[in-house]
């Protein structure tokens, strides 16, 4: 009987793992479909940018747990409205939207990965190796540049611009936890260590 209750377990285990390992398989090529739509938006806007003139920009949707904006006009008689106009951006600030944008997609692409490879090795019951440390560490650290990336915007108009900064404590202590991770698993490294030499 307890033998059936651990193959159970074993299998659920498993379920879990392969649709988890599944998810981050389906998170990353969603990651670059993403990437792969925004180049073309970016190379559409660089041919021709009319498609765009009704569209304004709002910037009101920034989230976080500590927020500051600020918009500005140069000395026109333009309203606000006309001013922030989607085909009113400057060429400089969409490169630097673009790049943006991409370096968060690429972020978020690799610390799938690496979360995909720590599920894997649990998978494979090679849980306290220090490929997972190394992990951990590559996941703390891409999380703080999400966090960096994600914290502040500035877009420039032709006739006036957009600045504005939000922090997102989630973010941060989701850096905090991969980082206690890494050192977690590394504990357990040296424990499996220090077991197989005495044994």
């Amino acid at each position: 009987m307890l033998l059936l209750n651990d193959n159970f377990l074993i299998m659920k285990k498993n379920t879990l793992l392969k649709i988890a390992i599944l998810l981050c398989k389906i998170s990353k090529v969603f990651f670059i479909l993403l990437f792969i739509g925004l180049t073309t938006v970016f190379i559409h806007l660089q041919l021709d940018r009319s498609f765009c003139s009704s569209k304004e920009l709002d910037f009101r949707t920034k989230t976080g747990d500590y927020n500051y904006m600020y918009k500005w006009k140069v000395d026109t008689d333009e309203d606000f409205d006309n001013i922030f106009k989607f085909d009113e951006i400057k060429t400089s600030s969409l490169y630097m939207g673009y790049f943006q944008l991409s370096v968060i997609l690429l972020v978020l692409f690799l610390s799938t990965r690496e979360f995909q490879k720590v599920i894997t090795s649990v998978k494979k019951f090679k849980t306290f190796g220090v490929t997972n440390v190394a992990s951990f560490r590559r996941i703390g650290k891409y999380i703080l540049i999400y966090a960096i990336l994600t914290s502040y915007t500035s877009v420039s108009f032709q006739h006036g611009g957009f600045k504005g900064v939000s922090i997102s404590f989630t973010t941060l202590f989701l850096a905090l936890v991969a980082f206690i991770m890494a050192e977690i698993f590394k504990e357990g490294m040296l424990l499996k260590e220090e077991n197989d030499l005495t044994i």
